[in-house]
């Protein structure tokens, strides 16, 4: 599992929990000093622990030489020690020390250890988090594991140490691993009283985590009611931010290969992006991206700057959509993806036959040649890396395979759109038009056709009455 230092602290030596901290030379039996830290440590625990000032005090004279900072046989310092065990003046006089409030070990730091105490008093726990924050520890860091004071503060039910985090202008969105914010964690340790000063601060509700999970999704799994109560008004008939919008019409007739073309309009294709959109698991971006209005070629050339303009503010739902797009231009396409009703060698086509195929050839264009704008910009964005590389490298090889191939593309859609043509101009003029293509007679139309109805039995008429007399006379 990848590991991630907090930020602001040193990552140069990640073999090592010292963490770009020098070590001293050894000049000693290394067995003999780490059962000598060992000891130390298991004593000054033990007056920790015991909230013995005194006897921390002697220790750090001592012992430690007053070093406040000394890691010891754990890799853990006093002030880490004094913060787990709640010890507030034992961390006040460590700090009075000298005592680093950010220095770490495996990434996790003296606030983090303080916050992550579920058992010891409110009253100890604030009195620590004001003391390390008065000294400038960091708070909006994560462990390895990407855990925030904040997150660690939640888990252990700490209400008021949680509102002074926020009071401190956290940033209640960073994520851990998993793609948790705060109000996940909330949700999923069942803290209702924390979810709602979350939910009062602006923490937002809609955000998914890596498996597409929603908070409220979470406290069903686990059955938190209360959590589910808390959330619920939020998500009430009317709000329709996460509506399932209905952007997808089903294809009753061939207008809808052509959409937008009733209202007389070029078509935009948009209705497919949220099939794009469901293969690269961004379905929950869907209602975002139809309320934007963008048409499938905006989409199809978005990049991270684009995406924060439409509202896309996650880090890792931006580098998912870019993959996803990266890995949509970079598929293959043969010529049974864009044969038509050549490859099908039929004696006769209907006309909705060609109006289908026709249709579909024109969406395959639309799309290749956003692919064509899409690798152009790309590679403008490589140019520099690949412009010293030797004539055989291959990295050269490969563009001129790939252009080769999306040229081939490109001329068998030519090929197909020629015999289109042919087909569609034999359909001109040998049948009728389809039925879905006949209008509606105009009153213009019906008050002509009715009149000259009227002009024949006029003329029915008179001939009747002048000629049918002299016919019987005869």
């Amino acid at each position: 599992m990848p590991t991630f230092r907090p930020a602001g602290l040193s990552d140069s030596d990640s073999d090592s929990d010292d963490y770009g901290f020098e070590k001293p030379a050894r000049r000693y039996n290394p067995v003999q000093q780490q059962n000598v830290w060992r000891r130390t440590e298991n004593i000054l625990q033990d007056a920790i622990i015991n909230g013995n000032l005194d006897e921390v005090k002697t220790i750090i004279s001592n012992e430690l030489k007053n070093n406040a900072n000394a890691k010891l046989d754990s890799g853990w310092t006093p002030l880490m020690h004094a913060c787990f065990h709640a010890q507030d003046k034992i961390v006040e006089y460590l700090l009075q020390q000298g005592a680093d409030p950010n220095l770490h070990s495996d990434s996790v730091t003296p606030v983090m250890v303080a916050c992550s105490n579920s058992s010891a008093s409110n009253a100890a726990i604030l009195n620590i988090f004001s003391s390390l924050v008065e000294k400038g520890c960091l708070l909006n860091i994560g462990d390895k594991y990407g855990q925030t004071p904040l997150m660690r503060a939640i888990s252990s039910g700490r209400v008021e140490v949680v509102q002074k985090l926020i009071d401190c202008k956290v940033n209640i969105e960073m994520r851990d691993q998993q793609g948790w914010t705060a109000l996940f964690w909330a949700v999923h340790h069942n803290q209702p009283e924390i979810l709602e000063i979350l939910i009062a601060n602006g923490a937002r509700l809609r955000e998914v985590d890596k498996n597409s999970r929603t908070p409220l999704d979470i406290a069903h799994s686990h059955d938190h009611q209360t959590v589910i109560d808390v959330l619920n008004p939020h998500f009430k008939t009317g709000d329709n931010t996460d509506a399932d919008v209905n952007v997808v019409n089903d294809i009753s007739s061939w207008h809808d290969f052509y959409p937008g073309i009733e209202k007389g309009f070029k078509p935009n294709y948009a209705s497919e992006i949220r099939h794009l959109l469901f293969g690269m698991s961004c379905e929950r971006l869907a209602p975002l991206i139809h309320q934007s209005g963008i048409d499938l070629r905006t989409f199809l050339l978005l990049q991270a700057n684009d995406m924060v303009k439409l509202g896309i503010n996650m880090p890792f739902e931006r580098h998912r959509l870019e993959v996803g797009l990266r890995n949509f231009h970079s598929k293959g396409w043969n010529l049974n993806s864009v044969a038509g009703l050549y490859a099908q060698k039929h004696s006769n086509y209907s006309v909705l036959d060609c109006l289908t195929t026709l249709g579909t050839h024109l969406q395959q264009i639309y799309i290749l040649e956003t692919t064509v704008q899409y690798a152009l910009r790309e590679y403008k964005k490589v140019q520099d890396q690949i412009k010293f590389e030797p004539p055989d490298s291959p990295i050269l090889t490969k563009f001129k395979n790939t252009a080769t191939k999306l040229l081939a593309n490109i001329n068998n859609i030519r090929g197909e759109m020629k015999i289109m043509k042919s087909i569609l101009v034999k359909v001109t003029k040998k049948n009728p038009k389809p039925a879905d293509l006949i209008k509606e007679r105009s009153l213009q139309d019906v008050v002509l056709c009715y009149s000259k109805r009227a002009v024949v039995i006029c003329s029915l008429g008179l001939a009747i009455r002048y000629l049918l007399p002299n016919l019987i006379n005869k």
